[in-house]
């Protein structure tokens, strides 16, 4: 692997990293709403499932869902509606909007799976890892399958931290948005038609 290929990669990786997806979405609401703990604790999830989605493409399993329909559409399905629940959750949301420090750590598991199926259940991703990694390698090689894992860890540190960097900024906002009484009414609709956005565009999605 090329030394001019990583720098491509790397590039390439950054501006794609720094466009708001469900992932962005997830920890940009939970530093708004938590604070910075919270933030990260669902960064940590959101990574963990960009993980299993680099081995996932790595060990083959992207080939399945490509080649096969009925696969892709069970993936596909539960990634759709696991996003419809996140968002109609925040719909259902009667609760404070900014919580106390005190009432974060009983919600430490629910911050990390939350961001860790977001990620984890979105077979376009899969399909994209698949798709994105080889292009920066020499698929010949006999070491093309490390290969794939080297780059999908270096994309997922990356991502980590684009994700800290949203949560930090977030939560600057968090004082902002706290004086603001029409924002703090209207912030979990707008994520929640969010959410389910992204739900749909995953549910009419298609192989590529």
């Amino acid at each position: 692997m090329e030394i001019s290929n990583i720098y491509l990669f790397i590039s390439i990786s950054f501006i794609l990293l720094i466009s708001p997806g469900p992932n962005t979405i997830y920890v940009v609401t939970k530093g708004m709403t938590e604070g910075r703990k919270a933030a990260f604790k669902a960064v940590l999830g959101a990574s963990a499932g960009d993980m299993v989605q680099v081995l996932a493409a790595s060990l083959g399993l992207a080939v399945l869902l490509q080649v096969s329909s009925l696969a892709f559409f069970i993936v596909k399905m539960l990634g759709a509606s696991y996003l419809f629940y996140v968002g109609i959750r925040c719909f259902l949301n009667k609760q404070q909007l900014f919580i106390k420090s005190s009432e974060k750590e009983t919600k430490s598991k629910d911050l990390f799976f939350t961001g860790f199926f977001t990620s984890a259940l979105n077979p376009k991703t899969t399909l994209f890892f698949m798709s994105f990694l080889p292009q920066f390698i020499s698929i010949q090689s006999a070491y093309a399958q490390q290969q794939m894992l080297l780059l999908g860890a270096m994309f997922v540190i990356m991502g980590f931290f684009v994700m800290i960097a949203y949560a930090v900024v977030a939560e600057k906002l968090r004082c902002w948005i706290s004086k603001n009484e029409r924002i703090q009414v209207y912030l979990n609709w707008i994520t929640g038609i969010i959410f389910i956005g992204f739900g749909l565009r995953v549910a009419f999605s298609e192989r590529r």
